[in-house]
């Protein structure tokens, strides 16, 4: 017993599977995450252009913002947005969740927020 050196077969089998879950995880979250700073930039850029004030419709920031997702290729649901005017301002308020097939049946979930003031 003392000369026996390395890891047995079933240590290599599961440090395997353990690195097969971890990479199938990095693979589904990754592009999520990826997605929501593209989102970010997008608001970031509408607020510093100067094309969304106080006085844009809520209908007018929603197209444009549809506009630059799909051309970024970003399909979210917009059902939760919330574009309203407070005060001096226009408050976009977005929770949303992105999902993605992990294994068989089960989905990884990842909930977001956006809140821009313009």
């Amino acid at each position: 017993m003392h000369r026996q050196k390395g890891m047995s077969f079933t240590s290599v089998i599961s440090l395997i599977a353990l690195l097969v879950v971890l990479i199938k995880t990095g693979y589904e979250l990754v592009p999520m995450y990826l997605d929501d700073q593209v989102l970010n930039g997008v608001l970031e850029r509408m607020k510093d252009s100067g094309e969304v004030t106080h006085e844009s419709s809520p209908r007018h920031v929603k197209s444009m913002l549809e506009k630059r997702l799909d051309m970024n290729n970003i399909q979210l649901a917009y059902d939760e947005l919330s574009i309203k005017k407070n005060g001096n301002s226009l408050v976009l308020d977005w929770p949303y969740e992105k999902r993605s097939n992990w294994f068989g049946n089960v989905d990884l979930v990842v909930s977001f927020h956006q809140h821009v003031e313009f």
